[in-house]
């Protein structure tokens, strides 16, 4: 399997990219429990009908636990298979909330949504959610440490986590899934002969868009 390396440059513009996004009130659905903040929602595809690889779907739950704890389970199907896949906790902590996912229609002119179009609907990246390690926005590209999503491009996660920027705000944030395989070789790799994945990411001439370009997304906004 091989993915993008991704260098300091690259986290350094990911974190100027998403850490000044703007945000905006929204309302989420009600906490079931007294004890329990726990959310639960779809997660959608972003990216138009016209990009390959972008029909996935899925569903995320989170919870901010009582000990200060917060647990967060995702499950997708439809991704890009054998490769991982980068996922984190979007949002403005404290009372502020996001704008909702991006759709299709936030696409740039190259007809693609990326990580820059994304970023002033979900704002910055609270959490990392790594499967082991870190979990901080200086963890945003470590392909190495998120869930790989298997043959069938069905992906299951959940990690409790301690002492994660956003475990306060469980209803005010996004859950944002990336990667994708756009000509299906199995790599998050430039290829000059497809006219996806010959493409940059927004974040760095050196990144393959596949390895950063958001595929799904669900909060408390949708």
């Amino acid at each position: 399997m091989k993915i993008a390396k991704i260098g300091a440059a690259a986290l350094a513009a990911l974190a100027l990219a998403l850490g000044t996004a703007s945000a905006a009130s929204a309302a989420h659905d009600e906490n079931p429990s007294p004890k329990v903040a726990s959310y639960s929602y779809s997660l959608d595809a972003i990216q138009p009908a016209s990009v390959p690889g972008g029909e996935a779907h899925g569903s995320t739950r989170v919870k901010a636990l009582p000990n200060g704890k917060l647990q967060v389970t995702v499950e997708a199907w439809g991704l890009s298979p054998h490769l991982p896949h980068a996922m984190h906790l979007h949002g403005v902590p404290g009372d502020a909330a996001d704008m909702a996912c991006p759709g299709p229609a936030a696409a740039g002119a190259d007809g693609v949504v990326t990580v820059v179009d994304g970023a002033p609907f979900y704002g910055g990246i609270l959490t990392s959610l790594t499967s082991t390690g870190d979990v901080s926005a200086a963890s945003a590209l470590a392909l190495d440490r998120y869930a790989v999503a298997d043959s069938n491009g069905y992906l299951y996660y959940q990690r409790t986590l301690t002492n994660a920027e956003g475990y306060a705000d469980a209803g005010t944030v996004q859950v944002v899934v990336h990667g994708i395989d756009f000509d299906g070789n199995g790599q998050y790799a430039f290829n000059a002969d497809d006219p996806f994945s010959s493409r940059s990411s927004s974040l760095g001439a050196d990144i393959p868009l596949e390895a950063t370009v958001p595929v799904l997304c669900g909060g408390i906004a949708n």
